[in-house]
């Protein structure tokens, strides 16, 4: 079955696209930025270069790319004049709005049999592409809005201080209702983890019509070696958190199950930035150690640093970090509402804690204090066993059982 992919962003859109190329399917991928010329790719690559590098895969080439990076000068101006704040963050649903118009009209030029289109990006072209006699996909980047507002919503009521981190909780009325629609139009629904496809099914749609196909990550990029891990013996436990520190992740949570223990017990690195005021933030900040945002390969080399990622989130649509600490050797501790349940055995390789629940949270630290070091190292390599189970490799492999389960041979 040959397929039109779609998606007016980058998300894991471009890992999508190369395996199916891989797989013999990929009519084109459609798309507002890539570097596709062959030459130019390598050169960004020997370059070490960070930014450009990151607009493209390698071997996915032009021939098989179309990119329209009109759609995407708005919000790159923006970005470098305003930051992540309102104007932006509306110049991406501009963008994908306006992509999604230019495609629907532009359906009937490809004959592929199946066309696969991205939350936020593909209403439009979905109903084109019905109309034109193909099978829809509509891939979620995140669970389902209903569920999200009424967490979240909650949340804000629940903790007032840290009501103002929260992000995307909020939309312009018509890219609401396009959110709200594109599931239902689409044929079919691919969920990247059982919580998401969770939200799905509970919105009204059948179990039938929500496909699960979790994603990958870049399992070359993550150097495993135990020798690198630090002893226990002697020292404080040591615990990341990485990313926004937002309370959609459950950062309060972890900061007070945090506040039951001495420093000379639990340590916590947070690598990233305060999301909203940090009003919430100030009761905690002298007892973590807030640390800048880092390039991707540079936390992938720190992860040997940590003892366990803690990402108690609320509200996760798969939660790849989770993934790409395991993959490091580190284990995890975080919620049923995230892709943890789906590798993660708890007390094996790592924990799942219920939502919202602090003395869970102080639990599964106090395990981890209490082991010794080979406790410890069996653990790192089960979680190392349990995350390379989705490799990209591992992904074009569900990818493809999936295209055959919809009716196509790669």
């Amino acid at each position: 079955m040959s397929v039109l992919l779609a998606h007016s962003g980058k998300q894991h859109s471009y890992h999508v696209a190369k395996a199916l190329n891989d797989l013999g399917s990929l009519e084109k991928f459609v798309t507002s930025s890539y570097i596709g010329h062959n030459g130019l790719q390598r050169w960004l690559n020997d370059s070490n270069d960070q930014f450009w590098s990151r607009r493209f895969i390698r071997g996915l080439g032009g021939d098989k790319v179309e990119a329209n990076w009109r759609f995407e000068l708005k919000e790159l101006f923006y970005s470098r004049l305003y930051g992540s704040g309102e104007k932006t963050q509306q110049a991406v649903y501009d963008r994908d709005v306006a992509f999604d118009t230019y495609l629907s009209k532009r359906m009937g030029k490809y004959a592929a049999e199946m066309y696969w289109g991205f939350q936020g990006s593909s209403l439009l072209s979905l109903e084109s592409a019905k109309k034109h006699g193909k099978l829809t996909i509509c891939e979620m980047a995140t669970g389902h809005l209903p569920t999200a507002e009424r967490i979240l919503g909650e949340e804000c009521e629940l903790q007032p201080a840290w009501a103002d981190s929260f992000d995307h909780l909020k939309f312009p009325g018509s890219y609401y209702q396009r959110l709200l629609v594109e599931p239902e139009v689409a044929d079919q629904v691919v969920a990247a983890s059982e919580f998401s496809r969770r939200t799905l099914i509970d919105s009204g749609l059948s179990k039938e019509k929500v496909k699960l196909l979790p994603l990958g990550f870049d399992s070359e990029q993550i150097h495993y070696n135990e020798s690198r891990f630090e002893r226990i013996d002697n020292r404080p436990l040591k615990l990341l958190y990485t990313g926004r520190v937002t309370q959609r992740k459950g950062i309060y949570y972890l900061l007070e199950a945090l506040s039951q223990f001495s420093k000379d017990e639990v340590e916590l690195d947070i690598i990233g930035f305060i999301h909203g005021s940090g009003k919430g933030f100030k009761k905690y900040a002298s007892r973590v150690n807030l640390l800048p945002a880092v390039s991707q390969q540079q936390l992938f080399d720190r992860y040997s640093n940590y003892d366990a990622l803690v990402l108690p989130t609320l509200f996760e649509g798969f939660g790849l970090v989770i993934i790409e600490a395991m993959a490091a050797g580190v284990p995890v501790i975080t919620t049923e509402h995230s892709v943890g349940p789906e590798l993660i055995d708890h007390g094996q390789n790592g924990f799942i804690v219920p939502v919202r629940d602090v003395e869970s949270i102080v639990l599964a630290i106090q395990q981890l204090v209490e082991l010794d070091e080979p406790s410890l190292m069996e653990m790192r390599r089960k979680a190392r066993t349990s995350a390379m189970q989705y490799s990209w490799v591992a992904y074009q492999s569900r990818l493809g059982s999936l295209l055959k389960e919809l009716g196509g041979k790669p």
